[in-house]
């Protein structure tokens, strides 16, 4: 039984690196965003790709500018040198710092600028690169990992109550092997109270049949003739 358990969790544990490392490889990948550079040099949020990082997170609008990438200003560069920036291994993670115009607050907002009725806000946001496709399988994964760790509760659940059961079945083992000794000890008293029995009978027996026999011979010699 515990060789079966053995391969059934190495074969998981299989499954399970074989997964992750094909979350691993992959070529340089993006966040999901297409971006459009205006004449004035801005780059604006053209498009947010379905299933992407951007739209996964949702923080990210059209329109949105973006202003700089892990902390560099970007401001004016060209979109070649941000796609050099933005991509990357799968699954590593780049901060993507955006400017966007929002209706004013009370306190006008930290780091904003007063512009009549709006303020342009910065925000940063932390990105997975990847594409639609590598969180589908990171997804997939997600959810084959935890049908595996209920597998193993699962497994490990019917292999206590196996061992409940085992553990009670020798308990009523032993009880019924006390229990049987237990009643051939009484059998045994039952026929040694029983032999003790016949023998006292026996013994009274012949000790009344001399006593009759005796008795019978002096009544008659004191008969006269």
């Amino acid at each position: 039984m515990q060789r079966r358990d053995d391969d059934l969790y190495s074969s998981m544990d299989s499954m399970a690196s074989r997964a992750s490392r094909s979350l691993q490889t992959g070529s340089a990948s993006g966040v999901g965003v297409f971006f459009q550079q205006e004449s004035d040099g801005k780059v604006y949020v053209k498009t947010i790709v379905s299933g992407g990082s951007a739209e996964r997170d949702g923080r990210v609008k059209l329109g949105d500018v973006m202003c700089g990438v892990d902390g560099r200003d970007v401001i004016g560069e060209p979109v070649s040198v941000l796609r050099s920036l933005l991509l990357g291994h799968e699954g590593s993670t780049v901060v993507l710092t955006f400017a966007r115009a929002v209706e004013a607050d009370a306190d006008g907002g930290e780091g904003a600028t007063e512009i009549g009725q709006t303020v342009i806000a910065k925000f940063d946001v932390e990105l997975v690169r990847g594409s639609p496709e590598y969180f589908a399988r990171m997804e997939t994964s997600r959810r084959y990992e935890a049908e595996m760790q209920d597998l193993r509760f699962q497994l490990k659940q019917a292999l206590g109550e196996e061992k409940e059961v085992a553990e009670e079945v020798e308990r009523v083992k032993r009880v019924l092997q006390l229990e049987r000794g237990a009643a051939a000890r009484r059998e045994k008293e039952l026929e040694d109270m029983r032999q003790a029995h016949v023998r006292e009978v026996a013994a009274l027996t012949e000790a009344g049949g001399g006593a009759g026999r005796g008795g019978g011979g002096r009544f008659m010699s004191e008969v006269p003739l």
